[in-house]
């Protein structure tokens, strides 16, 4: 059997043809202007200017494939030889994924073949995340044409990608014989998806700017260094994830709202963090330095130098609020949306269902407060002083997030979350259980070091990552009592 399907009730400016066109012209003239803004800069320049043997004064020669051909002469001058083919290779191949699939698929779409038009969607979103690359990763090579051209391409194929949910949506509606009502419900979702979508687009970026008003760029939760770059990945990720929460919405994919509740509330959380914590700040540590430097005190006054409330230190600060406002927000209509799931009843025969699935969450999200409260607590033992980095906000979004993610999934009716939560227990739960051995081993040394020394920092740590590890437990009633399935699966087909 063919499957070639012809639209023929598609006409106009979305007939088949017409946008099968328009992505083929639009792939050429991408091609041609990404050689200029970001093939050439990136990978052709470096090989015929090669800086790090320029500044070294090692003379060099660019030849197609390198010492291959090159001859004796050239081999026994004693320059560098580098080759070109590489590089050449690369940019074919690159081209070849980013310009030749699109095309090749636009010709199929053209055709009439089902599934061009699901491909392209994939396609047209996966290059509206590789666009906003430039735009969060913060490396240090990039100009700004290139993450000009990068923002550009994000918002050209976002709509792209909206035009190719909504074609697919309509062919969805008809395949399955839709009532008015049920088309006029899935486009009520196709308009929260979008709204949550742009939501959590403004999110990422303005987390991007307000990154630097969280401190350095390390984590002492984590214990790592120079995580600049690792940010902009947290940041492209979550992205990523909402571009296809947003697609899966419309097709009823209820999970989708989840994580836009649970990350924007982990989101929303940390950032209300972050404001506390500048308050604090300026009220002791930035005020005191100022007191002194008043005083004429010379090591106070480099330090107010240093870091100073200057209008980069205010844009920063209202970045993380309007990061509190968005974040926000995505929580709030993310549950309103859900509100009738979260708050469904149980039945008089799912009372004890109910009550080991709310145990099991509880379990859940008490292992990530005693978790962050004992790591908290044994970083200010190790550490000589206790400074939250950048990196730091970023692991709460993602623990956190994860953390109700799944719970807000499983109150909602999702069976996959118990999977999910005995995933985060290997990882928090291993972690944690070497921790344990550390601190009491730590408390050891300084009783030997100190006689009479009792250590009870030490010991409510451990106690608080053993009780971490107690909670991890908890996923057990999850998978044990066999009626959780059926009550779950009740509650998320429940009006």
């Amino acid at each position: 059997m063919s499957t070639a399907v012809k639209d023929t009730s598609q006409k106009g400016i979305f007939s088949n043809k017409t946008i099968a066109l328009g992505i083929g012209i639009y792939s050429i003239v991408e091609a041609v202007i990404a050689y200029f803004i970001v093939f050439n800069p990136l990978y052709v320049k470096p090989v015929f200017h090669n800086t790090a043997l320029e500044e070294a004064g090692v003379p060099y020669t660019v030849k197609f494939f390198g010492k291959l051909f090159a001859s004796e002469a050239e081999k026994a001058s004693g320059q560098v030889i580098t080759a070109f083919s590489t590089t050449v290779l690369n940019i074919v191949m690159l081209y070849i994924i980013m310009t030749g699939v699109p095309i090749l698929l636009a010709f199929f779409y053209n055709k009439g073949y089902a599934f061009a038009k699901t491909y392209l969607t994939v396609v047209f979103a996966a290059k509206a995340v590789i666009g906003m690359v430039p735009m969060l990763v913060p490396f240090p090579y990039l100009r700004n044409s290139i993450r000009i051209f990068g923002i550009a391409e994000a918002v050209v194929y976002l709509c792209a990608c909206g035009l190719f949910v909504y074609l697919n949506s309509v062919e969805y509606a008809d395949d399955m014989l839709m009532t008015e009502a049920e088309i006029a419900a899935m486009k009520a979702r196709a308009k929260i998806g979008g709204l949550m979508l742009v939501l959590m687009a403004a999110l990422v970026v303005c987390e991007k700017f307000a990154m630097g008003g969280y401190g350095i760029n390390w984590s002492i939760y984590l214990g790592w260094s120079d995580q600049q770059i690792t940010q902009g990945y947290v940041l492209i990720l979550l992205f990523a994830v909402a571009v296809l929460a947003a697609i899966l919405y419309i097709r009823e994919a209820d999970w989708a709202m989840c994580f836009f509740g649970g990350f924007g509330g982990a989101a929303a959380l940390a950032n209300l963090a972050a404001v506390i914590n500048k308050i604090i700040w300026v009220n002791t540590t930035y005020k005191s330095q100022k007191a002194l430097m008043a005083q004429g005190d010379e090591d106070a006054a480099a330090w107010v130098g240093q870091n100073g409330m200057g209008a980069s230190w205010w844009r920063r600060f209202v970045f993380i609020i309007v990061c509190f406002v968005i974040a926000g927000a995505m929580t709030f209509f993310a549950v309103k949306s859900l509100k009738k799931k979260l708050l469904a009843k149980p039945a008089s025969d799912e009372k004890k269902a109910a009550l080991m699935v709310l145990i099991g969450v509880a379990g859940l999200v008490l292992c990530f407060i005693l978790t962050i409260v004992a790591i908290t607590m044994w970083d200010k033992k190790q550490y000589s002083e206790f400074v939250m980095g950048a990196m730091d906000y970023m692991y709460f979004i993602v623990y956190g997030g994860l953390t109700l993610f799944l719970a807000l999934s499983t109150f909602a009716g999702y069976d996959f979350t118990k999977w999910g939560m005995l995933a985060i227990y290997i990882i928090v739960g291993s972690a944690n259980f070497s921790t344990i051995f550390k601190v009491f081993s730590a408390r050891k040394n300084m009783a030997a070091a100190n006689p009479g020394y009792v250590g009870y920092d030490y010991i409510i740590s451990a106690a608080l990552y053993i009780l971490s590890l107690v909670c991890c437990l908890t996923v057990i009633v999850m998978f044990a009592f066999r009626d959780v399935s059926n009550y779950l699966y009740n509650k998320r087909n429940s009006d």
